[in-house]
């Protein structure tokens, strides 16, 4: 990420920031990692989809889902993978005995687009304007870095013509980014799944993470294991072709669907670690649900104040009384109330304890410091919220403890706290109470 920043101070009239040149562009990274992992890369095909170059009345009401669904078939079959460019231009790698799927989808696309200059009177479907056929090859690779080169040129250019006339104080350039585009999950499929989870044996899609106190270079030690079900796994599992997250209303009423059997599940003390010192990752509506209440008479009263219930933050503001009811109806019975999926540029506009919420998830992200050494306000925020009461989650790498630290933050969860913790002889689990 790119910033560029103007400092206006009041009374003094701003000028205009001139721009540098365009940053350079690194190589895309999804698309060479997947290629690179192809066991028989000749066996596999490129198909390049430059829908950019469509007409402007067929750009307009294109609709980049229906294109994923056209050619879903690859990445449903496990043949291949679906990529979509920054300029909107789509890249479908595919298993050479997938031929005849792909040649029937473009037939599929032919007809969708047929009025188009690039299209019409075409009656060769690997010949049309805007089709492309690529071995995965130095060719190929050239024609990703031009799409990704084009598209960092063009937002710099926006972003310059944009700063000659406004007084913006901060400006940012997103690196282009290349997507991993999948079918995006529809009221239909979502009864299915649904259905689906009802008749699921539930306690292998249940997986556990530890959330430890780590200070210095001392030994991690267990607080609590959070205990949440792996949306990767139930997709693969379910519907490898499907973008569970795309659509975040539908996702939450997956997630709602997902609490009821994960409390069902620890309710039945069939694992006699989830009796005490674990948290869960629910809704605010199932807080309010029979099944929370449920839930909740299996609970050894004295072992309440050592679970902590985890609410996103996009589900407390979507509505505000029910999380406050929600809150002060769970607290009430015992339980802890931990702020989940705070990123480190949204902590300025959270306010813990207005929220009245026990414990907060930070977001580690390799960003972190550009937020910190961008904002000096930052430490201000932490200050607020209570070092003590913060957590810093999807911690992947040494830097982030070492962040964390010098910040005060003494709480850590994530796939390398967990590697350091797997390496102890043993743990040692230490109450919230």
């Amino acid at each position: 990420m790119f910033f560029f920043n103007r400092n206006n101070k009041k009374n003094e009239k701003s000028k205009p920031q001139q721009l540098s040149a365009a940053p350079e562009v690194k190589k895309d990274v999804l698309i060479n990692d997947y290629v690179g992992r192809l066991k028989d890369r000749d066996n596999y095909r490129a198909l390049y989809l430059s829908t950019s170059k469509l007409s402007e009345a067929n750009q307009k009401y294109l609709s980049r889902q229906s294109l994923v669904e056209t050619f879903d078939v690859v990445s449903a079959k496990g043949e291949g993978e679906i990529f979509g460019l920054p300029n909107d231009d789509m890249v479908i790698i595919y298993n050479k005995k997938m031929e005849e799927e792909i040649l029937a989808c473009l037939i599929k696309v032919h007809y969708i687009f047929h009025d188009d200059p690039l299209i019409k009177d075409s009656f060769d479907l690997e010949k049309v304007g805007f089709v492309t056929y690529y071995d995965l090859d130095g060719r190929f690779q050239s024609a990703i870095d031009n799409a990704m080169k084009a598209a960092a040129e063009q937002s710099f250019s926006a972003l310059r013509k944009k700063t000659s006339t406004d007084k913006t104080s901060e400006w940012r350039i997103v690196k282009p980014q290349v997507k991993k585009l999948r079918r995006e999950l529809t009221p239909a499929l979502l009864g299915k799944i649904q259905k689906a989870l009802s008749m699921t044996d539930f306690a292998s899609l249940i997986r556990r993470q530890s959330v430890c106190a780590i200070i210095g270079k001392s030994s991690p030690q267990v607080l609590f294991d959070e205990a949440y079900v792996a949306i990767s796994d139930l997709r693969d599992m379910l519907l490898p072709d499907l973008d569970f997250t795309a659509n975040p209303w539908l996702f939450l009423a997956l997630a709602g669907t997902l609490d009821k059997r994960v409390l069902e599940h620890v309710s039945q003390h069939d694992d006699g670690a989830l009796t005490s010192n674990f948290s869960l990752n629910l809704n605010v509506s199932t807080i309010l649900s029979d099944e929370f209440l449920a839930f909740d008479d299996g609970i050894n009263t004295a072992t309440r104040s050592t679970i902590v219930l985890e609410l996103q933050l996009v589900d407390i503001f979507s509505d505000i009384k029910a999380y406050m009811l929600a809150k002060t109806f769970a607290q009430y019975r015992g339980y802890k109330i931990c702020i989940d999926g705070i990123t480190v540029d949204k902590l300025k506009y959270i306010n813990r304890q207005n929220l009245d919420a026990d414990l907060i998830k930070i977001i580690w992200h390799p960003s972190f410091m550009d937020v910190i050494h961008e904002d000096k306000h930052f430490m201000d925020y932490v200050n607020r919220a209570e070092r003590a009461k913060m957590i810093l989650c999807r911690v992947d790498d040494p830097a982030a403890v070492e962040v964390g630290n010098s910040l005060g933050i003494n709480m850590y969860q994530g796939f390398y706290i967990q590697r350091l913790l797997n390496s102890l002889p043993d743990k040692t689990i230490y109450s919230l109470r």
